[in-house]
């Protein structure tokens, strides 16, 4: 039995997912670049998701009128 850490999701595995397999099935999932050997001084098991920026955060953002135009109310 080898342990090795998935670098993409396949069939059940998710990335990042440390899995312990047969040794010629964990070889072939190297070979093919699914997964990497892990060991116990690796990472924890899943990586914590970035963050995503917020589009009130971002300063390139204009940000609209609260009111709009009173001719456009008109109509």
């Amino acid at each position: 039995m080898m342990k090795i850490r998935m670098s993409r999701a396949y069939a059940a595995y998710k990335k990042g997912e440390v899995v312990e397999l047969p040794e010629q099935q964990a070889e072939s999932l190297i070979a093919w670049e699914y997964a990497t050997r892990a060991s116990d001084a690796d990472q924890p098991l899943l990586d914590m998701p970035k963050r995503k920026r917020r589009v009130q955060d971002d300063p390139r953002v204009e940000r609209a009128q609260s009111e709009p135009d009173a001719e456009w109310r008109a109509k």
